[in-house]
Order: structure tokens, then C-alpha cells, then sequence
């Protein structure tokens, strides 16, 4: 078990915390990426050079599918900001609520029993922020301890759990909720920049949510899959934050994203995970499940390189992208649950949770089950 390598106490979790259950959420409106092409190219005209890009990318089967918080794709083209954040608003709300309902059934928790929520997002801003909207519409209690987590990016996840850790620490009788939300198509920004085709063509919307509980206080449920936290590593790189960030043009977000991303992920992902192991006296060779963001096929192959993994280690990524696209900040969880379904881990397995995005940032957790 972990507690025997005495790992170093700046990254260790001092009570025993697990995530007791993940839940999901995607808009009902699924697109392949042929039907999403055909729709773009009449409606939006690219360049000579940019359609080939979009051609390329929308052809490439490491993603089929994505789901898209629109009720028309005629949406997509909406310029007014004030309708496009009201369409943020109602989707993130709905696909929150909806994710931390399942979260919450999944481990056997009333909503009544939440006392801290986190919130991550970074595809749109609301003031107050998403937690105000799941407080309600998830029937929590009006004391609950709010955390909305804006401006990480496709990271966000992982220091979110973090910061449920934390509480869980000083209130060891407590229960956390973490949700990352992300309405992608709120920040569809349509221009030939190849940065903003590639944009287009592999983001899509959704919600995952995890509930946490000291082990302690877990309810019995046999065969569940609950992974304890065991430590945690950020990793934040200002020289690269150009490469990968939101900037604001003409009052919308407009995605920066460099070609050098892929590289910069796995270089960060190696830097980070080998710390992450460090702290805690293994090696790579221990680690029986990578749960890594999806964030595109390039940059799992670059990660896959630098991490010098097996092919199959990050299968459960790739089916993620392939099905749902990046969903930014909660696709690790997506993969998370699909690591769950694909090869259940037994009792003393290891894993690694990694995230990366805007910042340059990288944020990693070691697991135990």
C-alpha cells in the first residue's frame, strides 16, 4: 500500500480521501464530424487553405462524434454576446445539474449531505458564477461552501479535486462535490488561422461531476470502484502561456492554440509525473492506469512518447475523443469513468490522473484503489 513509502508530506493528503462516484453529462444534439463539415463549408466559406485544413482534421477517425449544446446548428453563428452567454448559462446549468444527479446517485449521497462544491469553467463568466445555479437547481443546501474555479482551461479538473481534498481535511465529516462544465460552442470563433480551424473541428460540449468523502465515510456498496487521492503536483510554465490561452477579440473568445502544444504536453506531462513519483518512491512501471486528458490525437501521441507508455495505456482517452471530442476541463474525468468501465482496477492498483491546459499548466494526482 502507499502509506508504507512514507511519502514527503508537501504532497501528501493527510486524511484518507476517494472520489466515491463520477457522473456524466452531455447535450442531447450529437454531430458526426462529416455532417459537422458539410454544415460548416456552406454556411461559414473557409479559404482554399483553411477548408483543406478542416478537411484534414474533421477526416482524421481519432474523433467520430461530438455533442453540441445547441437546439439548432444555426446557433453556432450567433455574433450577439448577450444571447450567446444566455446559451452558456442554460446549458451549463442543465448539463451541471445533470452530472452531479448521477454523481450523487452513483454514490449513494443526497444532495442535503453536500457541504463544499468547486465549479470549473473557462467557456464563458458568470457572475455569480455556475456554483449559484447548481445550488439551487440541485436542491443543495444554502450553506454549502462554494468554490467557482474560472480561467484554468482544460486543466481545471484535477486542482479542483484538490481543493475538495482540502476541505475534506479540515472537515473530516464532510462531503465534497467537484463539477467541470465546459460550453465549448459558447467560444466558437470562426476565422482561417489555423489554430481556430483545428478549434473547430475537435471541441465539443459536457459535464462530469465527482463526489468525495474521507474513506471512513463511505456507505458500503460492494465492488465499487473508488479511487483514494493520494497526492497531488501543478506544474504552471508563464514562458509558454502564449501557446495555449483565451484572448478576447472584439469582446468574444477567440482560442489561441500553438503547434508546439502537443510537444509542450508531453515535455510538462513527463516533468510533472515524474515528480508526482518521486514524491512518492515509484516508478513509472507501478502506475496500472493513466488517466490523461484527451486533449487531441497529437497531443496523446506526444504524451504517450514522453511518458514512453505501452499503446494501450491510453486507450480509454482516445475512446473519450473519439466518441465526445475535447471537452476541455471535464473530459479527464470522462476518462476517468471510462478507465472504470474498460478495465475495472483491482484493490492496490495505482494510477495517475493528468490534466494540462492554458497557462502552460499541468496538474497531476496519484491514485490508489
Amino acid at each position: 500500500m502507499i502509506d508504507r513509502l512514507h511519502p514527503r508530506a508537501p504532497s501528501t493528503l493527510g486524511p484518507q480521501v476517494a472520489i466515491a462516484a463520477i457522473g456524466t453529462a452531455l447535450p442531447p444534439q450529437r454531430f458526426t464530424q462529416a455532417e459537422m463539415y458539410a454544415w460548416g463549408i456552406d454556411r461559414v466559406p473557409p479559404s482554399e487553405a483553411a477548408r483543406a485544413l478542416y478537411e484534414r482534421v474533421m477526416s482524421d477517425a481519432s474523433i467520430e462524434t461530438r455533442h453540441l449544446a445547441v437546439d439548432d446548428l444555426r446557433e453556432l453563428l450567433e455574433t450577439d454576446h448577450e444571447r450567446i452567454l444566455a446559451r452558456f448559462e442554460h446549458w451549463a446549468s442543465n448539463l451541471s445539474v445533470a452530472a452531479l444527479n448521477q454523481a450523487l446517485q452513483r454514490a449513494g449521497v443526497a444532495a442535503a449531505e453536500v457541504d463544499f462544491l468547486a465549479v470549473t469553467t473557462c467557456t464563458g463568466y458568470l457572475c455569480p458564477g455556475i456554483s449559484s445555479l447548481v445550488l439551487e437547481h440541485a436542491g443543495l443546501r444554502p450553506d454549502v461552501r462554494c468554490a467557482d474555479m474560472t480561467g484554468m482551461g482544460c486543466g481545471a479538473a484535477v486542482p479542483a479535486l484538490e481543493r475538495a481534498c482540502d476541505f475534506l481535511a479540515a472537515h473530516p465529516d464532510g462531503t465534497a462535490a467537484v463539477v467541470s462544465t465546459e460550453i465549448c460552442t459558447a467560444a466558437i470563433f470562426f476565422g482561417d488561422a489555423p489554430e481556430l480551424v483545428v478549434s473547430n473541428s475537435i471541441f465539443g460540449d459536457g459535464s462530469a461531476a465527482a463526489i468525495l468523502r474521507r474513506t471512513d465515510r463511505l456507505p458500503d456498496a460492494p465492488g465499487s470502484l473508488r479511487p483514494r487521492l493520494v497526492g497531488f503536483r501543478s506544474l504552471t510554465l508563464p514562458a509558454w502561456r502564449e501557446a495555449l490561452r483565451f484572448r478576447t477579440e472584439g469582446g468574444h473568445l477567440r482560442n489561441v492554440l500553438s503547434r508546439d502544444v502537443p510537444d509542450r504536453a508531453g515535455q510538462a506531462c513527463r516533468r510533472l509525473v515524474d515528480d508526482l513519483l518521486g514524491d512518492h518512491g515509484l516508478s513509472a512501471d507501478a502506475i496500472g492506469h493513466w488517466v490523461m486528458h484527451a486533449g487531441g490525437r497529437l497531443v496523446l501521441e506526444a504524451v504517450e512518447r514522453a511518458l514512453e507508455l505501452p499503446g494501450e495505456a491510453l486507450d480509454a482517452a482516445r475512446a473519450v475523443l473519439r466518441t465526445a471530442g475535447n471537452l476541455s476541463s471535464p473530459t479527464v474525468l470522462f476518462v476517468l469513468d471510462e478507465v472504470h468501465r474498460r478495465k475495472p482496477p483491482r484493490p492496490g492498483d495505482l494510477g495517475i490522473i493528468c490534466a494540462f491546459g492554458a497557462g502552460f499548466a499541468a496538474h497531476a494526482a496519484l491514485i490508489e484503489y
